[in-house]
């Protein structure tokens, strides 16, 4: 039985059910044996909002004035995720947010399932993942609860790598500005040591914010803003990097060093 929980809930654009593959190559190269005590999920939560989004580029490209076709396809899909993700589709039933929010929570059902409820959790949340994560987590904290038991409410999350994070992207425009309060209070004491919320973002990606400073009330929340050059040399000094982080041996050896402190833990 697995010791630790790891969850990867992706960004925006529509990757194969298949997208976190590289990365677990990567990482149960670099864990070895200790990778047999980590039980690891990738949520898919893209096909929730592809279906409506190929429906409307069937309508779309049959424009024949419109250029850039191509280019305008990866905008629909990529850049309406977090409009349909956040404003849009409220009048579904259950709203696409919580149909999103439900996957999330079906993929710590099946990782808590594998080891158990008590198990310590680590959650990778790339670019909108880093949002979908944080309001989940939220909801969890303030009672709008999906999750059915502790570790479906994330209380065991001890830690949580964030990375070409666009949260300063879509802060409400309500002050006060609220953080989290990470690690959750129901976190049992003997992982709290551990717990850590590092964000990882490279100086060039645009799309990628440092996180501490941005809020006005933090609940007393540190969060560790890492940078990195992410990807080969000539990408990683340009915004083409944010798609390059998990392949990055300085982000990965960030995720290794937390995955090993927590399953150094008695």
């Amino acid at each position: 039985m697995g010791k630790l929980g790891m969850l990867i809930v992706h960004g925006q654009g529509s990757p194969e059910a298949s997208y976190a593959d590289r990365l677990t190559r990567r990482l149960s190269a670099r864990l070895k044996e200790q990778w047999d005590d980590v039980e690891f999920r990738a949520c898919h939560w893209s096909p929730i909002l592809q279906q409506q989004q190929d429906r409307t580029w069937d309508r779309l490209r049959k424009n024949g004035n419109m250029g850039f076709k191509p280019v305008r396809r990866w905008v629909l899909s990529n850049l309406g995720d977090p409009a349909c993700y956040l404003a849009g589709f409220f009048r579904e039933d259950p709203p696409i947010y919580k149909q999103i929010h439900e996957t999330v929570r079906g993929s710590l059902a099946e990782i808590e399932n594998k080891i158990g409820g008590a198990a310590p959790l680590m959650v990778l949340a790339p670019s909108l993942g880093s949002i979908i994560v944080s309001n989940y987590f939220w909801d969890e904290s303030h009672g709008h609860r999906i999750g059915q038991t502790p570790f479906q409410r994330m209380e065991t999350l001890t830690s949580l790598i964030t990375y070409g994070s666009t949260i300063p992207l879509f802060l409400p425009p309500t002050e006060p500005i609220q953080c989290i309060e990470f690690p959750s209070p129901q976190l049992p004491p003997h992982l709290r040591p551990v717990a850590r919320w590092t964000n990882v973002f490279d100086s060039q990606d645009l799309l990628g914010y440092p996180l501490n400073d941005i809020w006005d009330e933090k609940h007393g929340t540190k969060i560790d803003d890492q940078t990195i050059d992410a990807g080969p040399l000539l990408v990683s000094w340009t915004p083409f990097s944010h798609n390059f982080y998990e392949e990055d041996d300085d982000f990965l050896k960030i995720v290794t060093d937390q995955v090993r402190a927590i399953l150094a833990i008695p």
